[in-house]
């Protein structure tokens, strides 16, 4: 089973992919001499003037947004999750409820966080592999019994004689 973990994006700018594009690319902070996080050899002004918010890109003059995403008081209201066909006497709040509020997924972002695939581990630490077996005998199948004198192989313990054909009883 493969799940998806959100966890938070530590990046300088945020994963705004789904909602729009950047026409001009953001400015980047200088490339740092050791290894660690962006931020960590900048001064202060320049950890601010580098680090871009949600909101700070949506505004920008550089970014362009999806058309589908509500600019006024109706586009809101189009857009959240009430359908006056399906519910009888709905709360105030339900008229203007957008889907992002109530964890269902879409194109828009509220948190700054990214998507990590996790696979599941195997129960048993290892993989499952069948291997040797030519052909799968079914447990109702006579032949698996063990061979006597009572099994049901042979006609109630009588059997033909090579012979002269005769039955016999062992």
């Amino acid at each position: 089973m493969i799940k998806t973990l959100k966890i938070r994006n530590t990046s300088y700018k945020p994963n705004l992919e789904n909602e729009g594009q950047l026409i001009q690319p953001l400015p980047c902070p200088p490339p740092q001499k050791t290894k660690g996080i962006w931020f960590q050899e900048l001064k202060p002004h320049e950890r601010l003037f580098y680090h871009q918010t949600l909101n700070s890109v949506r505004k920008s003059i550089r970014y362009c947004a999806n058309p589908n995403i509500p600019r006024d008081y109706l586009d809101f209201n189009l857009q959240s999750r009430y359908h006056h066909a399906e519910e009888l006497f709905p709360e105030k709040v339900d008229t203007v409820l957008q889907r992002e509020t109530i964890c269902e997924e879409t194109f828009r972002v509220l948190r700054n966080t990214k998507n990590v695939i996790v696979k599941n581990p195997d129960p048993l630490g290892h993989p499952l592999v069948i291997s040797g077996i030519k052909e799968k005998i079914s447990p109702h199948s006579v032949k698996l019994i063990n061979s006597g004198h009572r099994t049901q192989l042979t006609n109630n313990g009588f059997s033909r004689q090579p012979a002269d054909g005769n039955f016999f009883h062992y």
